[in-house]
């Protein structure tokens, strides 16, 4: 019935897009699905890390044009006005504001396409694997309209400027391999092991002390703005919160019990 699905598999989420029909296009109606969802899953307590994942042969294909048509006819007919972009706008960027805020790591698994909105999202994702033979890009200007979602933030600052600036004014696609050697992906997997790696990435990520992990997401994210004195002063604090935890006299006792440790996020 919907555009977007969630799953809980112990500490890790599951959100699939799952609109294969149409390569997981996105529309209106799937980005308020996104945003309800991604809330929903931020109240699991339980939930230590998310992976993003395409139902069928695509990650993400971008926003869906047939929607984009149908804006464009009723803007020139008058009936769809500015007004009503910005609301549908708020829609699609509060999924970026909500993967960013929520306490724990997000990961993009994907595969086909990732493009146009698909690569927004990936880009808002705090790490990505990647499938061979998978693509991404930002094309809106070969359809006359611009980046939206963070992508313009986030992109630059995981790929640097000047190939930032190549993949929004060309508007050409990239593979796997050269999205890994530009930083945009962390690892390049055959795509039958697509989902098994990037789970068993997120269930190393929640073996860890689940508060030095959130702490780490939120102190990295500050640190893109703030400078070295409010880092230092913010890392501080951070070490303060997560040195009178249990969870940090359990790490101690295992490393000298030599055994893994059993983090309660306590």
């Amino acid at each position: 019935m919907g555009q977007i699905r969630t799953k809980i598999d112990g500490h890790i989420a599951w959100l699939l897009f799952d609109r294969p029909d149409k390569l997981n296009a996105m529309t209106i109606d799937s980005w308020r699905e996104m945003g309800e969802a991604l809330t929903a899953l931020g109240k699991e307590s339980e939930v230590r890390v998310l992976i993003l994942a395409g139902e069928g042969r695509a990650f993400l294909a971008g926003h869906d044009v047939n929607e984009m048509r149908e804006h464009s006819r009723a803007f020139a007919a008058g009936t769809y006005k500015p007004a009503d972009l910005h609301e549908g706008q708020k829609m699609l960027q509060e999924t970026t504001r909500l993967i960013r805020k929520l306490r724990f790591p997000v990961i993009a698994a994907v595969h086909g396409f990732a493009v146009g909105a698909g690569c927004e999202v990936t880009v808002a994702c705090d790490l990505v694997v990647a499938a061979e033979g998978a693509k991404f890009g930002f094309p809106e200007v070969n359809v006359g309209v611009t980046i939206t979602n963070g992508g313009t933030f986030l992109l630059p600052r995981k790929i640097g400027l000047a190939r930032a600036r190549e993949m929004a004014y060309t508007g050409e696609f990239i593979d796997a391999e050269e999205a890994l050697a530009m930083g945009l992906v962390n690892r390049v997997v055959p795509e039958d092991r697509l989902r098994d790696e990037a789970e068993a990435l997120a269930r190393r990520i929640a073996s860890r002390a689940p508060m030095a992990v959130q702490l780490h997401k939120t102190m990295i994210d500050r640190g893109l703005e703030a400078t070295l004195e409010t880092m230092l002063a913010f890392e501080t604090e951070a070490l303060v919160m997560t040195a009178v935890t249990d969870d940090h006299i359990e790490g101690v006792n295992a490393f000298f019990e030599k055994r893994e440790p059993d983090f309660k996020g306590v």
